[in-house]
C-alpha cells in the first residue's frame, strides 16, 4: 500500500469520498496526519494554514495544488512555487518545470457519501428549476452572477427557487439540488478546466444543469450532461433554459445523467482524479527530506535579507 500524506486544512469530511470512508483508493492510502514523517507521495492541497514542514519523500513526488482558479487565488512567488515537484493547476500564469493543467477536484458540497452517491436511485424531482449564488461580491465574476440571478429571478418569479448566502441559507447542498430537474450553475471565473463543485454537485444528484463557465468541459464529461448558458446574454440564456423546460431535456437525459453521475464519481472525485495522476509517478527513487514553508515564511526571510542588507549598506559608507 503507498502510502499519501494529504495536507488538507479544511474542517471537511473529505474522507466520505472514498468507499466506506475507508481513506483507500486502489493502492493508495490517503493520510491527514501532521505526525506523518514519511511517505511515497506528499499532496499539499492549497496554500490554506500552510505551516513550515519536514517529510521524507521523493522530492518530485510532492504535489502542490492551488484549488483555485488565477483571479480568486493566493499570488505566488516563483519561491513558492519550486518546493514543489508538480503543480496541478488550472492557472496557465504560473511558471513550473512539471505543470499539470487540470481541473482541481473540488471536493463536493452534497451531504452525502461516495457509497451513498455511487448506489443513488433519483430522488423524486417534484420542483422545477433552482439556483446556488450568494450576496458576495469581491471579484467580477461575483458582480455578473449577482446581476444574472437578479434578472432570471425577476423574469421567472415563482418558478425559480434561488438558494445561497445572505438569500436563503441552507444546511446541505442536497436540499437545494436533489428535487429538482434542473439548476443553473455559473462558475466565479471563465477559463479552460475551471469546473467546480457548482457543476459535479449538480451531476451527482441527477439535476440537469445550465451551465456557464468551463469552456472545455465537453473534455472532461459528457456533451449531454449539461445545457450551456451564456450570462453575459441575458435573452438567449433565458430562450436556452426556457426551449429546455418545453422540450423536456431533463427527461430526455435522465438515464444518461445517472451513468454520468456513476462515471464521473469514479474518475473525476478527488481521490480516483489523483490515483491516476500518482500512477505515472514512481515511488522508487530515493527518498530525501523536503521542506515545505508558507509564503509567509518564505516572505517573511526574505524581508530579513532585504533589512540586513540595507543596513549593511548604511554601515559601510
Amino acid at each position: 500500500m503507498k502510502i499519501v500524506k494529504l495536507t488538507f486544512n479544511y474542517d471537511w469530511p473529505l474522507f466520505r469520498q472514498t468507499s466506506n470512508f475507508s481513506q483507500i483508493w486502489g493502492d493508495y492510502k490517503f493520510v491527514i496526519d501532521d505526525n506523518l514523517k514519511e511517505c511515497d507521495f506528499w499532496i499539499v492541497y492549497t496554500d490554506y494554514k500552510i505551516e513550515t514542514e519536514t517529510v521524507k519523500c521523493n522530492p518530485e513526488n510532492v504535489i502542490f495544488i492551488p484549488g483555485e482558479c488565477y483571479n480568486t487565488s493566493s499570488k505566488f512567488t516563483q519561491k513558492f512555487l519550486d518546493q514543489f515537484g508538480t503543480i496541478i493547476t488550472v492557472q496557465r500564469e504560473l511558471k513550473h518545470k512539471n505543470i499539470i493543467y487540470s481541473h482541481n477536484a473540488n471536493p463536493w458540497f452534497i451531504g452525502k457519501s461516495f457509497d451513498e452517491l455511487s448506489s443513488l436511485q433519483t430522488p423524486d424531482k417534484t420542483k422545477l428549476i433552482s439556483v446556488v449564488s450568494s450576496n458576495k461580491a469581491f471579484t467580477e465574476g461575483h458582480r455578473k452572477r449577482v446581476n444574472f440571478v437578479e434578472k432570471l429571478k425577476e423574469h421567472f418569479g415563482d418558478q425559480l427557487d434561488v438558494y445561497g448566502r445572505g438569500i436563503i441559507d441552507f444546511e446541505d447542498k442536497w436540499d437545494v439540488l436533489a428535487n429538482y430537474k434542473y439548476s443553473i450553475a455559473i462558475e466565479n471565473d471563465y477559463c479552460d478546466d475551471w469546473v467546480t463543485e457548482k457543476f459535479f454537485d449538480c451531476l451527482y444528484t441527477h439535476t440537469l444543469p445550465f451551465y456557464y463557465g468551463c469552456p472545455n468541459l465537453e473534455k472532461i464529461v459528457n456533451k449531454e450532461s449539461f445545457i450551456r448558458i451564456n450570462i453575459d446574454d441575458f435573452e438567449s440564456s433565458v430562450k436556452i433554459i426556457e426551449n429546455a423546460i418545453e422540450q423536456s431535456e431533463f427527461e430526455k437525459r435522465l438515464e444518461l445523467l445517472r451513468k454520468e453521475s456513476f462515471e464521473s464519481l469514479h474518475r473525476d472525485n478527488f481521490f480516483p482524479f489523483l490515483v491516476k495522476i500518482l500512477d505515472k509517478k514512481s515511488i522508487r527513487s530515493k527518498k530525501e527530506f523536503v521542506k515545505i514553508r508558507s509564503e509567509f515564511e518564505i516572505n517573511k526571510k526574505n524581508a530579513l535579507v532585504q533589512f540586513l542588507s540595507k543596513i549593511k549598506r548604511v554601515l559601510v559608507r
